[in-house]
C-alpha cells in the first residue's frame, strides 16, 4: 500500500464498515472525516480522540500533544487529560526519550492538560520512536459536540491562521542544516512565531460558542485540500474556495518552492476549518481573542473547486501528504 493515510474509500471499506456500535452510550463513532468520538456518561459527554506521530523527529512530543488536543477542540470541547504510549526502538538513547517526555509534559502543561497514564515499551517492531496519544475532553457547550459531517450548503468556510504551519515547522527543524543557506533572519523570526501557533484549542473553544457554527475540522495530514475534501465527503456536500485568500507565511512559501511541494497539500496543524451561517461573526469572535481568521469560500452541493484567479477548477486530495516527498530524502 502507498505511504500516508488510507483513501476515504479504503477507510470506509476496510475499517469503518466493519465496526458496528452496540452501546446506546456511543453518541459519535468511527466515520470518514470524524477525528473524535463521543460517549454519553451519566453527567454529560466525554469526547475522545487518538493519533500517533510517525513522521516528525525533532518535535515529536510537541506535535503529539497538539494534534490530539486540536482534534478535541474541533469537536467544540476542551482537552483535559491525555494517555501517552511510547513504542521505543532498541537503538533509542535515554537522552532521546528524556527529550520527548519533556516536550510532552511542557506542551500538555501549557494547554492545561494532565497526562494521566499510558504505556511504554522497547520493541524491535519499530525502527524509530512512535508516540501515540489518546486525548480526553469535555464540551464547551454542555451536551453539544460539533461533527465534521454537519456542515451545510450555503455556509461560509473559514480558515484560522495560516496554511501549512506544522509542515513548515517540521521541515525547518528536521532539515535545519540543509536549509542554512536558504533561510535568513526574518525567516527564523517567522519560524519562532509559527511555533506558537500550532494549537487550535483557542480557535475551537471560541468558535463553539458562536451562534450558527455547524462544523469544525483541524487541518492536519493532507493540508487544506485534504481537510476540505474530508469535510465534504463526511457531510455529502461540496465547496468553492478561493485559495488566493488563504494566508501563507513567506517562510512557508519559500520552503515549499525549494522542495517543489504544494503548500495546500502540506500538513497544517495550527489552522482550523470552520463552517458557519455568518462567517463574519465567527471571525469577529476569533480576532477579539487574538486568533486570525479568513473567509475563504462557500459550502456547495457537490465537488470541491478552486475558484481563485477567476477560474473554476475541480480538485482532489493528494494520495499522500506533501511532507512525505521531503521526508523520503532523509535517512532515519
Amino acid at each position: 500500500m502507498k505511504q500516508g493515510k488510507l483513501t476515504n474509500d479504503q477507510l470506509q471499506k476496510f475499517i469503518i464498515d466493519k465496526i458496528t456500535p452496540k452501546n446506546a452510550e456511543t453518541v459519535v463513532g468511527a466515520g470518514v472525516g470524524e477525528d473524535c468520538c463521543a460517549v454519553r456518561l451519566t453527567d454529560g459527554l466525554c469526547v475522545v480522540s487518538t493519533d500517533p506521530i510517525t513522521a516528525s523527529s525533532e518535535q515529536t512530543g510537541i506535535l503529539a500533544i497538539h494534534i490530539n488536543a486540536n482534534d478535541i477542540a474541533a469537536a467544540g470541547a476542551k482537552p483535559i487529560a491525555a494517555l501517552v504510549t511510547l513504542l521505543i526502538p532498541p537503538s533509542a538513547t535515554e537522552e532521546r526519550i528524556s527529550k520527548v517526555m519533556q516536550q510532552l509534559i511542557q506542551t500538555a502543561e501549557g494547554l492545561g492538560i494532565d497526562i494521566i497514564g499510558g504505556h511504554t515499551e522497547v520493541t524491535d517492531s519499530v525502527n524509530r520512536l512512535i508516540v501515540s496519544v489518546t486525548m480526553i475532553g469535555k464540551p464547551v457547550m454542555p451536551g453539544r459536540i460539533f461533527k465534521t459531517a454537519d456542515m451545510k450548503v450555503g455556509e461560509d468556510i473559514i480558515l484560522t491562521k495560516y496554511a501549512a504551519l506544522e509542515g513548515t515547522s517540521i521541515i525547518a527543524s528536521d532539515f535545519a542544516k540543509e536549509l542554512e543557506g536558504l533561510l535568513n533572519e526574518d525567516d527564523q523570526k517567522q519560524l519562532m512565531q509559527i511555533g506558537e501557533l500550532l494549537s487550535v484549542v483557542k480557535d475551537g473553544t471560541i468558535a463553539a460558542t458562536v451562534a450558527g457554527v455547524s462544523a469544525m475540522h483541524d487541518v492536519t495530514e493532507g493540508g487544506v485540500i485534504g481537510a476540505l475534501c474530508e469535510m465534504c465527503d463526511a457531510s455529502g456536500t461540496g465547496a468553492e474556495v478561493d485559495f488566493n485568500k488563504i494566508p501563507i507565511y513567506p517562510i512557508t512559501q519559500k520552503i515549499c518552492d525549494h522542495y517543489g511541494i504544494d503548500v495546500f497539500g502540506l500538513i497544517s496543524s495550527g489552522s482550523m476549518l470552520i463552517t458557519a451561517q455568518n462567517g463574519g461573526a465567527v471571525i469577529e469572535a476569533l480576532r477579539a481573542a487574538g486568533v486570525g481568521a479568513t473567509v475563504i469560500g462557500k459550502v456547495t452541493e457537490q465537488g470541491v473547486f478552486d475558484i481563485s484567479g477567476g477560474k473554476r477548477r475541480e480538485i482532489a486530495p493528494y494520495r499522500a501528504d506533501e511532507l512525505y516527498k521531503v521526508l523520503k530524502t532523509r535517512s532515519f
